[in-house]
């Protein structure tokens, strides 16, 4: 078989295994969690510590209230039972209590805007848990079809690996070295198929005199264009 042929099914052999690895990182790649998630879990992340910290000033809050209702009614039954006879002293309990709803009337303000950051907070957490769950749903889907299709090249590889390893033996020696060194220069193709009278890879016209040696000769031809070997049938 002309030498030309042997390294062209090697050529054939070497894309296909070039493709199957290509592929192969590809999945890879693609199966580690997307930074969409990482940034999605990061997004939900901040927003559940926003929600933490509302939910806080609101406890607080709360609890404050309730201490300054608890001396409220405390101070207005005092005011109201009729024990204090005094002037000085009922007019002190009247701006005991007086000063109380006041400091009630502002609590129950900062609790109401409290309630209000609690409830956006919520909301905003519980809209970034369901992007979290829709994304990880997709990737998860994408996942098992990109598992399969690993497995499958993974059983593959071997196989073309085999078949690349004979068609590689069965080339001259001499001729590897050149081989490898144009397959590396032209992006994995070292060896084009005639198209007619034109180099199937860069579609330039091959003389004449070439065309038969490409098609029928022992001698490696070169595309004067791309530089890659020709051969036909």
């Amino acid at each position: 078989m002309r030498p030309v042929v042997l390294l062209a099914r090697l050529n054939e052999l070497d894309l296909i295994v070039d493709s199957l690895k290509a592929r192969l990182t590809e999945i890879s790649e693609a199966l580690r969690e997307p930074a969409l998630i990482v940034a999605a879990r990061h997004a939900l992340k901040g927003a559940e510590r926003e929600l933490a910290r509302c939910g806080a000033v609101q406890r607080d809050l709360e609890l404050k209230q309730g201490e300054i209702q608890a001396k409220l009614t405390i101070a207005e039954a005092r005011l109201y039972s009729g024990e204090v006879r005094n002037p000085k002293e009922l007019g002190s309990a009247e701006k005991d209590v007086q000063q109380l709803r006041r400091q009630l009337d502002q609590v129950e303000d900062q609790l109401l805007e409290a309630l209000v950051c609690t409830e956006t907070a919520m909301k905003a957490c519980d809209e970034q848990k369901a992007v979290v769950a829709r994304l990880k749903a997709e990737w998860e889907a994408r996942q098992a079809a990109l598992l399969s299709e690993q497995a499958q090249l993974r059983a593959r590889l071997p196989v073309e690996l085999a078949r690349q390893a004979a068609a590689r033996q069965s080339v001259p020696p001499a001729l590897l070295p050149g081989y490898d060194n144009l397959r590396a220069r032209r992006g994995g193709r070292a060896v084009a198929k005639l198209d007619g009278d034109e180099c199937g890879v860069c579609l330039v016209a091959v003389p004449p005199s070439q065309l038969e040696a490409a098609r029928y000769g022992d001698d490696l031809v070169y595309c004067s264009n791309c530089g890659r070997l020709l051969w036909g049938e």
